[in-house]
């Protein structure tokens, strides 16, 4: 399938909001121009770590058109997952006519759903943007399904998937994927945690919430992989590691995020409710997290 991803870190964006919880686009654009800057190979609009499922659809569809006419010289990603297909084709349609690199897609979420229901979105929403490389999103933590292994290995082959993002906890599923697909299928890892050893098992790369907060070391920590130095991939991770979870502990993902990018960016870390903003002892333990990691991370004059 073509156009293809380069290898690398991608950042999957923050949303800034306003004090009214209006989304602060100019934020997110300054952000991502930073994130660029410090050495990610690529953008993601409104997955996770963006809060897709607080924001409407045409919030998302404002927010992937200024991000890729702000970036134009890296590969921007938009997740076009929704709780029904007939958005998710939608958001597919627009991101194919705004220039998306590719698009990803999580299981549809609080409805029970099956392989069945699985396979068919995930064809739909492959023909509604057959030119795009399509990236199945495995986040079974919060989207409640998983895209099964066997489902995903049948798609690939049938030329659907392009590959996928796995932000599971559990290495053996990431390596037994990386075992069973074809080199040509990009598996990107969204587990900080896991990023070395699944580069070193040949990870097309990383779509990692924590590069918002430390890009330059999360760059650091996929290139030592990719040439093999394991001892330097695990010095950067056991830097990275405190800030990772200080970030965790701080509140409901992506709160503890957004604050750590925030004090980056010199900005306010306001959140949509029903989110609350970082405490100010969590805030303090992020920025201490920050300067020991690295003096990339710390926080921009």
């Amino acid at each position: 399938m073509s156009p293809t991803l380069p290898r690398g870190i991608y950042a999957p964006l923050l949303t800034f909001y306003r004090a009214d919880e209006s989304v602060d686009t100019s934020a997110v654009v300054a952000h991502a121009r930073t994130l660029v800057d410090d050495g990610v190979r690529g953008l993601v609009v409104a997955g996770s770590t963006g809060e897709f499922h607080l924001l409407d659809d045409g919030e998302r569809r404002d927010l992937f058109a200024a991000v890729r006419g702000a970036c134009p010289d890296v590969p921007v990603v938009a997740h076009v997952g929704a709780p029904t297909t007939r958005r998710s084709i939608a958001l597919a349609k627009h991101a194919a006519d705004g220039g998306a690199a590719a698009i990803m897609l999580v299981t549809p979420y609080y409805n029970r759903v099956g392989e069945r229901e699985l396979e068919a979105s995930l064809r739909a929403v492959h023909e509604a943007a057959p030119g795009l490389p399509l990236l199945a999103y495995s986040m079974p933590l919060m989207a409640g399904a998983d895209y099964g292994s066997e489902l995903l290995v049948r798609l690939a082959g049938d030329g659907v998937l392009y590959g996928s993002k796995e932000s599971g906890r559990e290495q053996d599923r990431l390596l037994a994927l990386l075992s069973a697909m074809p080199a040509d299928f990009a598996i990107f890892v969204g587990n900080a945690a896991l990023l070395a050893p699944g580069v070193l098992a040949g990870a097309h790369g990383g779509v990692l919430g924590l590069a918002n907060a430390a890009p330059a070391a999360c760059v650091a920590m996929y290139e030592a992989a990719a040439r093999g130095d394991v001892d330097d991939a695990a010095t950067c991770w056991e830097a990275l590691a405190p800030l990772d979870q200080a970030i965790r502990e701080a509140g409901p993902a992506p709160t503890g995020m957004r604050a750590a990018a925030a004090a980056r960016l010199g900005l306010a870390a306001h959140a949509r409710r029903p989110l609350q903003p970082v405490t100010a002892e969590a805030l303090d333990r992020i920025e201490a997290a920050m300067r020991e990691a690295s003096p990339v991370t710390a926080a921009r004059p």
